[in-house]
């Protein structure tokens, strides 16, 4: 399930900061403890990404070098996803009793929060981010274990990325999918760098062609690809004149 929640700066010449992941995750487990203090607490503890958050959708603006992006446009959209409806329903009731976003100095207030259709996720699916996707692997440097953050041109990336969806399905339906196996033809993709509290996470933006497993392609599509999806890593859209219902940002 999808919302897109329409957001309209509070000041004239509002800036965005560049890095806001963090904020924006703590803001959103804010409105489900407002709405449903025992959904929260098990969103906050489970070891499952439960939602997944775009970028900050800003379709007018100006680069700001070491201050962010100010806002030109009237209003800035945030989509959010989860698998879990009643996760979906809390945020959105929770923008309903408490409509502000604070992201450092920038305010914004929510005007409209709306349920998107769902796409049609039959054959092969061209997708493309939201959200870049967080792929990492341990590897052994210098005699020590260190991790290591994987682009789409490392082969250790479609292999980690496999495994991580498949657990995450199990960790939430408690089975695996009938169908395991999914291939990604990456088309284009941008390496990214975010901060999200005291670490940089590199990851990747990416526009890509998915086939196999319908039940992971699902999962990719509501929780996110890849890992840490609940700070704002992994969404997705479908690029699809027909199928695609969250334009082309």
């Amino acid at each position: 399930m999808r919302i897109e929640i329409k957001l309209r700066p509070a000041e004239v010449g509002t800036i965005l900061p560049f890095n806001y992941n963090y904020e924006v995750y703590s803001q959103l487990l804010e409105k489900v403890y407002l709405v449903s203090p025992e959904l929260g607490k098990e969103v906050e503890s489970s070891g499952v990404d439960y939602f997944t958050f775009s970028r900050i959708m800003v379709r007018k603006r100006e680069l700001i070098p070491e201050a962010g992006i100010r806002v030109l446009s009237d209003d800035v959209s945030l989509y959010v996803s989860s698998h879990s409806a009643d996760v979906i329903h809390a945020i959105a009731e929770g923008f309903l009793d408490d409509p502000l976003l604070k992201i450092k100095d920038a305010t914004f207030i929510a005007d409209d929060v709306k349920v998107l259709k769902e796409p049609e996720l039959k054959g092969p699916v061209l997708f493309s981010t939201l959200s870049p996707i967080l792929v990492r692997t341990v590897k052994f440097v210098n005699g020590r274990m260190k991790v290591w953050d994987l682009y789409p041109d490392d082969e250790m990336f479609f292999d980690k990325l496999r495994k991580i969806m498949l657990m995450r399905y199990s960790s939430i339906y408690g089975r695996m999918p009938e169908n395991k196996e999914f291939k990604i033809e990456v088309l284009k993709f941008k390496p990214v760098r975010i901060l999200v509290r005291d670490t940089y996470y590199r990851s990747s933006l990416m526009v890509f062609k998915y086939s196999g497993s319908p039940e992971l392609a699902w999962l990719g599509y509501e929780t996110g690809f890849g890992e840490k999806t609940r700070y704002g890593f992994g969404m997705v859209k479908v690029i699809d004149s027909e199928q695609g219902q969250e334009g082309q940002e």
